[in-house]
This record gives structure tokens, sequence and C-alpha cells, in this order.
């Protein structure tokens, strides 16, 4: 199916970031099948037309956006396995029919690339658990696996590439690839593996050195590395994900929740050190621990907020029952928790989930009300750099309300503490203000990789670009030099050699042009 009508184009015309828009699409596509997708590759690789992938648009990174123009591929109707002799799941969801195919035994599914992680969940039987917890929950498994997403349950079960045990990709030239974990492995930094059709490829992997945190920025890169792990996390570059070998885990038979309030930033950080130490222990089951500010307690509408006047609060996922978990019982009253909101039953974790996941919401309700623009931090740094960093994100809030006094909120400070990642979200009022703001983004972003951490914790990169000194760059070029990026530019050569998939995305398109 092709539509060119305008209202369909302008829908792919931005993502969630709103941070580039595109306004020269030639039309969407939605394949039905593995077979169209690999049909349409192959006649746009023949003509040298540019491809963009794109899945549901939650994307914070401008990952799906035709910025060059050319035609965009909606991944929407990738909704169904290829046949197994496994057990056998349907679903239907607004007029669609889904399938994957699970092996109760092994724990392990198959999923099509265009099913929302909350579809997922509901479809997968009873007891078994899809771990990775992307906030945003209709954002599909090809795209989540696409920028290595992550969530609040990456501090126990990690990030989504550990719960990744194969794909089935079609690449730029239309070739199709399936590759398991640890079939293919790098010899003399290159990785050699031959396609379906019997075509052979060479990819030389980068050389340049990935932070040891939580990171999402870049081409996995390592000696001795699998090649899955080079399509992981990789914005689309190299290939399009259509389906996808899961390891799944059993899911806890009980979940307790609690949101602890705290009068002071002290004790909440020494509260989820405590927790966090706990956990890391094994004296309890941490499946996460979630911050926010007294900013971000602001935006929030509850009862338990009601009057309140917090400095700040955490969220702490414990996998037991109340029963067991003394140690974090033991934490709340060692750092003068203000008040507390237990959750035991489903219908009380669901009132917690939507307590967490309302702050975008009212965010967003906020900055359309003063014609505002967000900035969004996705750092990540290591533990002993963790205070330090919390200090500057502070100091930069501080400096942008000096320079520009006003009514309005500045910023707001929350995200997954558990895993030393928070977000910073400035919220700038007029051009003025927004370019304070970057500045202030750039100054931060070099800060955490000089303490070794990363500008990208679970975003991705998609096309960001970043002003340092008057000159703008591609944002991973902070990280890696502009020798690094076209390491990157290299790698996809080798998979890609018309370079006409996502184009601009990790690279961008004057980069490319340099090969």
């Amino acid at each position: 199916m092709k539509q060119t009508d305008a209202a369909t184009l302008a829908e792919f015309a931005t993502d969630e970031s709103g941070i580039c828009h595109a306004e020269n699409i030639e039309a969407v596509h939605y394949p039905q099948s593995e077979a169209e997708l690999a049909g349409l590759l192959t006649q746009s690789n023949e003509n040298g037309d540019l491809v963009t992938i794109s899945g549901a648009g939650t994307g914070l990174s401008g990952g799906r956006v035709p910025i060059h123009g050319g035609i965009v591929v909606a991944t929407e109707n990738l909704c169904t396995a290829r046949n197994r002799d496994l057990t056998r799941i349907d679903a239907d969801q607004l007029g669609k029919q889904y399938t994957i195919y699970v092996d109760e035994k092994r724990q392990e599914a198959y999923v099509p690339a265009g099913v929302s992680t909350e579809l997922l969940d509901e479809m997968l039987p009873e007891g078994l658990l899809y771990p990775p917890d992307p906030t945003e929950k209709s954002g599909f498994l090809g795209a989540n696996i696409a920028c290595n997403a992550s969530g609040a349950r990456t501090f126990h079960y990690g990030a989504t590439r550990n719960w990744v045990l194969g794909l089935r990709l079609v690449l730029p030239t239309g070739d199709t690839l399936s590759v398991s974990r640890g079939e293919v492995t790098a010899a003399d930094d290159q990785l050699r593996f031959t396609s379906e059709s019997g075509a052979e490829y060479t990819v030389p992997v980068p050389t340049y050195q990935m932070p040891q945190v939580k990171n999402a920025a870049g081409l996995y890169a390592g000696p001795g590395m699998d090649l899955l792990d080079l399509f992981i996390g990789s914005d689309g570059i190299l290939g399009v994900i259509t389906e996808v070998h899961l390891k799944l885990t059993a899911r806890p038979e009980s979940i307790v929740g609690e949101i602890a309030f705290f009068n002071s930033e002290t004790d909440a950080l020494s509260f989820v050190e405590d927790v966090r130490g706990a956990g890391q222990r094994g004296d309890i089951a941490v499946l996460s621990i979630e911050y926010f500010d007294a900013n971000s307690l602001d935006f929030i509408e509850h009862e338990a907020l009601t009057g309140k006047d917090f400095a700040a609060a955490a969220y702490i996922e414990v996998a037991g029952a109340l029963d067991d978990i003394d140690p974090l019982m033991a934490a709340l009253d060692a750092n003068n928790c203000a008040e507390d909101w237990f959750a035991e039953t489903d219908q009380d974790r669901r009132e917690q989930k939507d307590f967490r996941h309302s702050l975008p919401d009212e965010v967003h309700s906020y900055l359309r009300r003063h014609d505002s623009q967000a900035w969004i931090t996705d750092f990540v740094v290591p533990a002993d750099k963790f205070s330090e960093m919390l200090g500057a994100y502070h100091a930069a809030g501080a400096a942008f309300r000096e320079k520009f006094p006003r009514e309005g909120m500045y910023y707001l400070v929350f995200g997954h503490i558990g895993d030393y990642h928070l977000h910073v979200e400035f919220m700038s009022h007029g051009q003025d203000e927004l370019s304070f703001v970057k500045q202030l983004y750039a100054d931060l972003a070099k800060q955490a990789i000089a303490f070794g951490g990363t500008i990208s914790g679970e975003h991705g990169v998609g096309k960001k670009m970043i002003t340092v000194d008057g000159h703008i760059m591609p944002y991973l070029e902070l990280m890696y030099g502009k020798e690094g990026v076209m390491q990157i530019a290299r790698a996809k050569q080798a998979l890609d050699p018309k370079l006409i998939l996502n184009v601009g995305n990790m690279v961008p398109k004057e980069y490319l042009e340099e090969l």
C-alpha cells in the first residue's frame, strides 16, 4: 500500500522529539510482508532512491524523519511472524491481526517488528515476561531494538540488547539476512557473513572505545563482537528488522511498588543508594529505581501530592510480597521518608504507573500552553561521577533561571536513577532561551563524556546535531571524534553501498558524501 496524500505525509514529517521536520516526502509505503519490503528496497537501491524507515513515531531523536526526502517505509503492517512448529498466539487490535510464536519450554518467542511492547506483553502466555520496559509502550519492537531501548527495569534486567537472540533483516540492497547470537563474531576488526542470497559481506568494526555505562550512542563495537550486536542499536542505518527472536523470563509472581516522598534531596538520594545497594547485594529483588525532583512533582496531579511540597520522590519496584521487603522498609526509616505509598495489588500498581507516566503528558500540556520548546538530556555517567553530574544539572538550571527571569518552569530532573541515568528537561520560552539551553546542553554533554559517560543512554542518536563553540557537528562526534563517525559511515557503506537507508541517522549526509 502506498499513500501520497498531504495528511499522511505530514504525519511522517516528524516524530515525538520535534527536533527536525521533513517537507519533501514523496510517498509513504506500508509493506505487508518481508518480501514486499525487500522488493521496495531492491528497487530503491537500483535507482539510488532514499528510504527512511518508520516505526510508531515515538522516537526522541528524529530517526524516522526523512529530512533529505525520498520515501518512508512504515513497519506497522509487519504483524505476522513466520510459521513455526511452536505455540501460535494471535491477537486482533484496531482491525489488524498479529501473530507470534512462543516456545514456552525454552522461554523464547518469535515476534514481528510491528508489534508494540504493550501488545506483546498482553499476548505472551501467563507466567512469561519480555523484561525490557521502555516508557513508551506503543513503540514497535523493531524500533526498540534499532535504538537499544531501555526503561525503568533496566536496573534489574538490562537493556533490550540482553534479550535479543536473533534477527531477520532486509539489508539496504534488498537482500535478506537471518542472524543468531553466536553465529558470526568479529576477527581482525571485521565481521564477515553471507546473506540468504549467497552474497558475501565484510563490515569493518569501528575501533573507538565505548563507555562502560548503559549506552545507546553509536554502533556497538569491540574485539570479537557478535554480528547481532552490530544491528542492535544501529538506528536503522544498516538494515530493516522484520522479525525478532526473543529471550523471555519468568514473570514475577508478585511485585510491590513503593513511591517514597522526601523533604530534602539529600535524603532522597541517600534512600536511593541504600535501595540500590540492597538490590545489588541480592537482599531484595529490586526491579527499578526511578527519581522525581521537586519540579517534576509540580507537574504531577495526584491526591498523594495535594497540599504537599516535597523536595523529591523515588519510585521503587520490588519482586516479592510485603513480607519480602524488610531492607526497603529499613531504607525508608533510615532516610527520613516524609510519606510513602505502597502498592501490592495490580490495581494499585497500575495507579502508580499512571502517576509515573503522567509526567510526560503534563509536561507536553505545559509546553503547548506556553508555546514552549523542550530540550531533554539522555546522559549516563559512572557511579563515582553521579553526584558531580547532578550538581552540574542543578547549576545549569540555576544559570538558565538567572539569565532569563520570568514566571513558569525552567527545568526538571527525573528518570532512571538506578542506572545513574537521569533526564534533565529544559523548557525554553522563545528563541533566545532555546539558544541558551542548547549551549547548556552542549556543556553538559561534554561533561558527561569527560566523566566517562555517554550522551545517549536509551534514545539513540538519530539526526541530532550539536553546536560547540559556534560549530555545528554530529552529536556522536562529541564522543568519538570525526574519525569515529567516519568509521560508522564506512561500516554503513559495506552494507549500503549506495547510501540510501535512513540517511542522516548517526552520520550526516555531508559526511557520507566524503566516502
